[in-house]
């Protein structure tokens, strides 16, 4: 556990404390980056496995003066996800943010798909999601306060080949958080989704190059987006300025979804 007080920067979301699901690389790690730089202090959740890295993404915002803790745990366990979100309690006191960023994706042809895989992907991109969001709501509601965000994807939006688990995860996540913001909004708590698409992190860098680039040319910014500017999009929806957006889909995709 590490943590330190912000004491100068931006102060979009001084005094907010904020949980990032998949916070130990790639997009969560950008979103956990920007999220402290605007003075909001992280609890970067992560799996066992990635503690070493958890550790690195803590260090380094509170080298830049920020304030993190990394907490341990299964999104899909019932009992993790207490745990977790206790433990960022304990030491922050409460939770105003929740971002649901962690995800994975079993690609292949509906034809030869396993039903476990399938089963898989929903378990850890919806199931996860709903109980982290459960969670949470037990000090949001009672607060009259919070932010919910959500990472979705385009593929959620107009479906990716080859991958139908993590489209239909992703599609079912944009249903949960418009059902979510109807339920919560006349207690303060907004819940939105962001839809990212060819970011720079993750999985895209493990893709064929020429695969990417035939993408890219597809889009109307012809670059691949990064971490840092989703969480941009994340930071706003979770801040004072976004009280009056809520169910809605945003997408950070280069244009990839016109």
């Amino acid at each position: 556990m590490l943590f330190q007080q912000n004491e100068g920067g931006n102060t979009m979301l001084r005094d907010k404390v904020a949980i990032v699901t998949g916070g130990a690389g790639g997009v969560g790690e950008g979103i956990c980056r920007v999220l402290a730089r605007k003075g909001a202090a992280v609890a970067v959740s992560h799996l066992p496995f990635e503690q070493e890295r958890a550790k690195a993404v803590v260090e380094s915002i509170v080298h830049d003066g920020g304030k993190a803790i990394a907490v341990t745990g299964d999104i899909c366990s019932e009992t993790d996800v207490e745990q977790m979100v206790r433990q960022t309690v304990e030491v922050f006191g409460t939770v105003h943010i929740l971002v649901n960023c962690a995800g994975i994706t079993i690609d292949g042809k509906v034809a030869r798909l396993r039903k476990e895989d399938f089963e898989k992907v929903l378990s850890v991109n919806l199931i996860g999601t709903f109980l982290m969001s459960r969670e949470v709501l037990k000090f949001m509601m009672p607060q009259q306060y919070g932010r919910i965000v959500n990472i979705s994807s385009v593929a959620g939006l107009v479906g990716l080949g080859g991958a139908s688990p993590y489209s239909a995860s992703k599609a079912g996540l944009i249903g949960f958080t418009k059902s979510l913001a109807k339920e919560v909004g006349n207690k303060g708590i907004t819940v939105n989704a962001v839809c990212p698409s060819y970011i720079d992190a993750g999985q895209t860098r493990h893709v064929n190059p020429v695969l990417v680039e035939k993408k890219l040319a597809t889009l109307a910014v012809s670059r691949l987006g990064t971490p840092d500017e989703v969480g941009e999009a994340v930071a706003f929806l979770a801040s004072d300025a976004a009280g009056f957006t809520t169910g809605e889909s945003i997408r950070v995709d280069g244009g990839s979804g016109m």
